[in-house]
């Protein structure tokens, strides 16, 4: 082999090498992008996931506390319980924040339990109880009784004129849970409907201060 074969030789095998260091260059670049495609994507799944999770977790904690009110009414005629009882129940599993009350006779905004025996029964004299319904906690009914009885009128012929009234009446409570979910139960309506906030502007409360 003379000279000029051998120097051509020489050429062949670098140019051998490198293309086969840009081979390994290109592979290794591709590679490289795969890999981190590959960690991109991961860490995006990873982040979903989590998020995910965390809905899940905030979403069961919202439920273990989750309270609903309803509005309801007893009426007997012997025993302890003698007369019409109006009823404020949390039959939820969690407190409900009572943050608006509303009542209203005939169509008419009513302010507090004496105005609604004036319109029902004059001037009588009404032997009734009282508890406050606005501002309070009401605990959830599942470990102990925690009812509210908003108005107890024990006398019997009152109690029917009374219980005789219902459709007359409408009662709206607005109520919130610890994590300020808030919802409105209607005396007329056993489902509670969600409301962003209790909004008390251009409402006339009932009881609010007794």
């Amino acid at each position: 082999m003379d000279q000029h074969e051998s120097e051509e030789a020489a050429n062949s095998a670098s140019r051998s090498a490198d293309r086969r260091r840009a081979l390994i260059a290109e592979f290794s670049s591709v590679f490289a992008l795969v890999v981190s495609f590959a960690a991109l994507s991961l860490g995006i799944y990873q982040a979903r996931l989590m998020n995910a999770q965390t809905q899940l977790m905030q979403s069961q904690a919202r439920a273990s506390v989750w309270p609903y009110v309803s509005i309801g009414y007893r009426i007997s005629d012997e025993g302890e319980t003698l007369g019409y009882t109006w009823e404020i129940n949390n039959d939820g599993v969690g407190p409900a924040r009572i943050e608006s009350v509303t009542l209203s006779l005939d169509g008419k905004p009513m302010r507090t339990w004496r105005e609604v025996f004036r319109v029902l029964f004059g001037d009588a004299a009404v032997p009734a109880t009282y508890s406050q319904i606005y501002g309070k906690v009401l605990p959830p009914n599942t470990n102990r009784e925690t009812t509210i009885e908003a108005v107890r009128i024990p006398t019997l012929e009152q109690a029917k004129i009374f219980y005789a009234a219902q459709n007359r009446f409408e009662m709206t409570i607005c109520y919130c849970s610890v994590y300020d979910e808030c919802w409105i139960a209607h005396r007329q309506d056993p489902k509670a409907q969600p409301t962003d906030r209790c909004d008390t502007s251009g409402t006339v409360q009932f009881e609010q201060q007794m």
